[in-house]
């Protein structure tokens, strides 16, 4: 019985890298408005319409992170439908840049402050379309948080950078 070449081995690594880089990265970003123009993307939204968490006092202090923040977001009527609008446009729209050999795809969602509306909503859907497109890889940005994560095909979150700022509209 042969044994593995070493040759064979670098070129599997090397083969595993390029396969890697070949994958459309889609980036899902959170930013606030009083704090910088839109950043470069592909696509901007502005979820302003949304009710503000900020205007209740004990979800002031928390993020988009943050379960009951998440929670009166997603308890909107509008929040979830237009939720829905994105992950079927997503879905529609992301993998026809593969065939265009475009490899990286930036969605940014805008409030006023970058914590609270825009994060929930770009968290939800980075982890519609990591289980929904889980041939690309799907990454996290919270501008105004700078948190930066991977998002599995299974919603996991692997965090690359954190530093929680507090408070925000």
């Amino acid at each position: 019985m042969r044994g593995k070449s070493p040759e064979t081995d670098i070129v599997k690594t090397v083969d595993d890298q390029e396969a890697e880089l070949d994958r459309l990265e889609i980036t899902v970003m959170s930013f606030g408005y009083k704090r910088g123009d839109a950043p470069n993307a592909n696509a901007v939204f502005d979820v302003r319409f949304l009710k503000n968490p900020y205007w209740v006092e004990e979800l002031r202090p928390m993020t988009g992170l943050d379960k009951p923040v998440q929670e009166y977001v997603l308890q909107q009527i509008p929040a979830r439908e237009f939720l829905s609008s994105m992950h079927d446009l997503m879905v529609k729209i992301v993998p026809q840049f593969t065939e265009a050999k475009v490899r990286h795809f930036t969605i940014a969602f805008g409030c006023t402050g970058g914590q609270h509306r825009s994060t929930t909503i770009a968290e939800c859907l980075a982890v519609d379309l990591a289980s929904s497109l889980p041939d690309f890889h799907v990454r996290i940005v919270h501008r105004e948080l700078d948190e930066i994560a991977s998002v599995t095909p299974s919603g996991g979150r692997h965090r690359v950078r954190a530093e929680h700022h507090g408070g925000g509209q």
